[in-house]
């Protein structure tokens, strides 16, 4: 689960930036419907040469092919979803024919309020179980050296026992009228009245040393132990070492897939403004058919780069959220409502 749930994250936010991408090339297509209209309208005032409407025609079958490219994708990046989360997969036509919308959109926030690198290698310490585990096999590797150790060393053992008897029975016949004494006759009662008043206490105490010379297989256990031990303390180190640099990674991409995502927004909104100045001075005469081409493709290609800047973003943001073992708690994924195969609060969509 801790590499499912993210999987599917990053496949249902590729739909979800798709669909922004479908969002994207229908702006584009519909800024150059109205270039090709606005191009065939001044042609039939003859104000442009009949040739230029080729030049727009061509720039309007250019953006209807990418929409059908990126509405392609959309059905591709569906599929992708549907085969992660059915059991069955496309098998089912009722879900091979359903159509995967998504409710929630990418939001990248004007900035990452995100702890000092030390506490979120301590949350990561924390929450994560390949950590926990990792800790356990130390704890029992170190359990396990010290067993063979105590088998490379000597041994001394101290007995002491005590045990109380009871004598009693029936006397037996004497030859010149000699009779037992009356305390030791009697049956299974005066026996255990002797044994609990403790008239006939045995004591026993021994001491036992041994040790063995050149126990050669005990030392290369302790010796196999030993290694052993310190080479998962090496690992241990190692990961932690490696999980600090993975956070650290994680949290410069996530910086990053930000500012490239502001800096995508700026450049689209500048190529917005440049495509209806230039579309005005179009309109006035003062510029070129040309010139109007080139910047409804540099806004087109803007709006592409801001979509892919988005997708960059929320891979970015799982990575970090599976890196510090945060993942299914963020997203509200219970492992019990999982095994149960039940969840147990109401799906709602989200709010507007």
């Amino acid at each position: 689960m801790l590499f499912l749930v993210p999987t599917v994250l990053n496949l249902n936010w590729d739909l979800a930036s798709h669909v922004e991408d479908v969002k994207a090339r229908q702006r584009s297509l519909d800024v150059a419907q109205k270039f090709y209209n606005d191009t065939k309208r001044q042609i039939e005032l003859s104000a442009l040469a009949k040739v230029e409407i080729y030049r727009a025609q061509g720039e309007l079958t250019t953006r209807k092919q990418e929409l059908a490219i990126s509405l392609a994708s959309v059905h591709q990046r569906e599929n992708l979803l549907k085969n992660a989360l059915s059991r069955n997969g496309l098998e089912d036509p009722l879900l091979d024919a359903a159509e995967v919308v998504p409710l929630d959109r990418i939001e990248v926030p004007e900035q990452d309020d995100l702890p000092a690198l030390r506490e979120l290698v301590a949350k990561a310490m924390a929450k994560r179980p390949d950590i926990a585990l990792a800790r356990i096999n130390q704890e029992t590797a170190e359990i396990s050296a010290v067993g063979t150790a105590s088998g490379v060393l000597p041994i001394l053992q101290g007995i002491a026992s005590m045990t109380n008897s009871g004598l009693s029975g029936k006397a037996n016949p004497q030859p010149g009228g000699i009779t037992a004494d009356p305390y030791y006759e009697g049956g299974l009662g005066n026996a255990l009245g002797q044994v609990f008043r403790r008239n006939f206490p045995n004591w026993r105490t021994a001491v036992l040393f041994e040790g063995v010379f050149h126990n050669r297989a005990a030392q290369g256990d302790y010796g196999i132990d030993q290694l052993q031990l310190r080479q998962s303390e090496l690992v241990t180190f190692r990961s932690r070492n490696q999980l600090v640099v993975d956070i650290s990674n994680q949290v410069i991409a996530l910086r990053q897939a930000r500012a490239r995502h502001s800096q995508a927004v700026d450049t689209r909104t500048l190529q917005e403004q440049l495509l209806e100045k230039e579309q005005r001075k179009f309109s006035l005469g003062a510029s070129t058919i040309n010139n109007v081409v080139v910047v409804q493709r540099s806004l087109a290609t803007a709006r592409a780069t801001e979509v892919a800047a988005l997708s960059t973003y929320s891979r970015a943001r799982v990575s970090l959220d599976q890196v510090l073992g945060e993942t299914l708690e963020k997203n509200n994924v219970s492992v019990g409502e999982a095994l149960e195969g039940r969840v147990a609060r109401d799906s709602r969509p989200p709010s507007p």
